[in-house]
């Protein structure tokens, strides 16, 4: 024991001395130099620290989740007892179908989406059908638009839930839509005088805003510059008021119109109406489109009367309807060729739909239930049932 405490005190002195011989080497090399040695003795430290310590540390843990997997697999399922299977019935394993209705279908579900998008302004049928065709399609289409829905023209089961909705607007242009409809409704605004006819792009932006904004103001109407129910049905109006600079210009058209009418007869005038719509038989029906290669029912009107040198606005069918300038027939059995027919549907009583009567109760019109332009008869039990009147617009 004795002779350990001196190997101890011997080796302390040594440890002593050495470590006063390296500071004073240390503190004649210098701050720099000390500094340096510092950085690395701690460098060495940590290195040999790391080399111990990590390898083990990893090893622990590896071996604590080898552990947990052999427990694991050693424990049974709680659910290792026999369970029984309940009977399958629609209420627990049936799941609830998907809306999903799309062009090509038809039955029920059809007629009552067309009933909806009715009500709400975004489709215009002639005739009841059960049938998903091109105009349902895009009626569907307008209604996702208003709505930010994908505009897939499917009545899916998110564009349902709105159509059925308390939240389901009606429809109307605004800043930001853009479609065929909007392009339509452009030069309508081109027809007032209060868009240039380069502006017409398909696309509702400032320039359209700030003519329908122009179009209120001098209409009466709120200035809000959104195409809704009143400003549509204004501007569809044959009285709307057309901007100052377009007044002059109108009348100059009416004046050719006039003339031109003059050199011809009534008759005459009245064969060139049919004749012009009996071209375009077989024509796809677009909605809101005018011609010449695809009409919807008004469009359709506007051009033949346009052939037939009588001037008028592009209106819609209730537009035409209301023209007081030309005689109203309301007996269906009084019509003569080359009158125009008007009709409601079974769920409105607002007028939606126009032909052109070309006698022998047959009608030529831009049918949106056959998605084309065509002869057919007009004495049948709906056409008769939603007959609303007819006008003259030749003389």
């Amino acid at each position: 024991m004795y002779r350990l405490r001196r190997v101890l005190r011997g080796l302390k002195k040594s440890f002593i001395s050495a470590l006063k011989r390296f500071l004073r080497t240390c503190y004649r090399m210098g701050k720099t130099a000390c500094i340096f040695l510092a950085a690395t003795f701690l460098f060495v430290i940590v290195g040999l620290i790391l080399i111990l310590t990590v390898p083990k540390a990893r090893a622990n843990r590896a071996e604590a989740m080898a552990r947990m997997l052999s427990e694991q697999q050693a424990t049974p399922e709680p659910t290792a007892t026999p369970r029984v299977t309940p009977v399958a019935t629609a209420s627990t394993t049936t799941p609830e179908p998907t809306i999903w209705i799309a062009k090509g279908e038809a039955g029920e579900d059809v007629l009552e989406l067309q009933t909806q998008l009715m009500k709400l302004g975004y489709l215009a049928i002639d005739e009841p059908t059960s049938y998903f065709g091109e105009a349902t399609k895009f009626a569907v289409k307008l209604f996702q638009r208003q709505h930010d829905l994908k505009e897939d023209g499917i009545a899916g089961e998110l564009t349902c839930e709105f159509l059925y909705s308390k939240d389901a607007q009606p429809y109307v242009m605004k800043e930001g839509a853009e479609g065929d409809d909007i392009t339509e409704f452009q030069r309508m605004l081109v027809d007032l005088g209060y868009l240039d006819k380069n502006k017409v792009t398909g696309y509702y932006g400032t320039e359209t805003v700030n003519a329908v904004t122009k179009f209120q103001q001098r209409n009466k109407l709120k200035k809000d510059g959104k195409a809704g129910e009143l400003t549509l049905e204004a501007i569809n109006s044959h009285d709307a008021r057309v901007s100052y600079t377009r007044e002059q210009e109108i009348k100059e058209e009416k004046k050719k119109a006039e003339a031109a009418a003059r050199a011809q007869t009534a008759d005459g005038r009245i064969d060139k109406l049919i004749s012009a719509a009996s071209k375009q038989i077989g024509k796809p029906y677009v909605l809101g489109s005018r011609g010449p290669g695809s009409f919807d029912c008004s469009g359709l009107v506007y051009y033949c009367l346009r052939q037939a040198n009588v001037y008028c606005r592009r209106l819609n069918a209730a537009g035409y309807s209301g023209v007081t300038s030309w005689a109203r027939i309301s007996n269906m059995n009084a019509v003569k060729r080359g009158d125009l027919l008007f009709y409601k549907s079974d769920d409105s009583n607002s007028i939606g739909h126009v032909g052109i009567y070309i006698g022998g109760g047959m009608m030529i019109d831009a049918s949106s239930s056959n998605g084309k332009v065509m002869k057919r008869n007009c004495t049948g039990a709906w056409c008769r049932r939603n007959f609303v009147c007819a006008r003259r617009p030749i003389t």
